[in-house]
């Protein structure tokens, strides 16, 4: 695909969707990619608010920006795994996902946070769709964009790369999508946004 999309124009839209809210699509081939684009999505400040969702804590570290660790206050681990082992049934599961994050993401809304300030990153939609279905977890979501839309947070969505069918049923309900991949141990980024373009490949 093409790059159509003017660098202003561009950079006009992602101030738009920090100030209002958003919800983005990340597709990525490997963990070096990632990993890259969780410290950038996450944000630099130290003192903006995240809900990391992920499978696996082990690597968390490797995902956090400079300066965060996950003892931090401003920082809270949602391991999906946990919740899906307290039941069997897919709904059962998908709904205690859903509610254990948007409860995590209340927790941060103290009046006192400012537009992009509340980061959620899900890691990974693939494995999660894997263990309750892809109609289930875009049910869960959509939850959670809107819980973090209504503090004007910003939700990024991990997702396989070559998981088409995920990535297709996400992308749709996503403000952007984000394409990352590694070519000789560096990582690239392609943005698309609805209806506007795309950006070419650039460095991350």
């Amino acid at each position: 695909m093409a790059a159509d999309l003017a660098p202003e124009e561009f950079r006009r839209a992602l101030l738009r969707m920090k100030r209002e809210g958003c919800s983005i699509l990340v597709s990525s081939d490997d963990d070096v990619g990632t990993d890259r684009a969780s410290q950038r999505t996450l944000g630099a400040v130290p003192s903006y608010s995240r809900v990391l969702v992920t499978g696996d804590e082990d690597g968390l570290g490797d995902r956090l920006p400079r300066g965060v660790t996950t003892d931090s206050d401003s920082v809270s681990v949602v391991n999906f795994r946990d919740v899906f082992a307290e039941s069997s049934d897919p709904q059962t599961r998908a709904d205690g996902l859903r509610d254990t994050v948007c409860d995590a993401v209340e927790t941060f809304d103290t009046g006192g946070i400012g537009p992009g300030e509340l980061r959620v990153s899900v890691d990974s939609v693939t494995e999660v769709a894997g263990e309750v279905g892809g109609d289930r977890t875009l049910d869960v979501t959509d939850a959670i964009t809107d819980s973090v839309s209504g503090v004007c947070g910003m939700a990024y969505y991990h997702v396989d790369a070559d998981d088409e069918e995920t990535r297709a049923s996400h992308a749709s309900s996503c403000d952007a999508e984000v394409e990352v991949r590694t070519d000789g141990g560096t990582v690239y980024q392609r943005w698309h946004l609805p209806e506007r373009g795309s950006t070419g490949w650039v460095h991350l």
